[in-house]
């Protein structure tokens, strides 16, 4: 019954990170230039919303939040010019 509910916890809290190289191969909409344009501008915001982990020099990226962050209209201005802004 105990192993039964840490198993179940397990499975709820995986979560799988990526490299861009790998997220990009996983993911061949975005482009590694693109991923990293996105992460200096809204690095930050990535961070604070699990969809990114830095970990030393590299940064990783949780599938599941990152896909959430920008299904929730986050990456709509990401920087540079305002083109486009309603």
């Amino acid at each position: 019954m105990l192993e039964d509910v840490i198993m179940s916890n397990e499975a709820e809290t995986q979560t799988e990170f990526y490299s861009v190289n790998d997220y990009t191969k996983r993911r061949p909409a975005f482009t590694k230039g693109g991923l990293r344009h996105l992460f200096f501008h809204q690095g930050d915001e990535l961070e604070k919303a699990g969809a990114i982990v830095r970990f030393g020099s590299r940064i990783l990226i949780d599938d599941a939040a990152f896909l959430t962050w920008l299904k929730a209209g986050n990456a709509r201005h990401i920087g540079g010019s305002n083109r486009g802004a309603a």
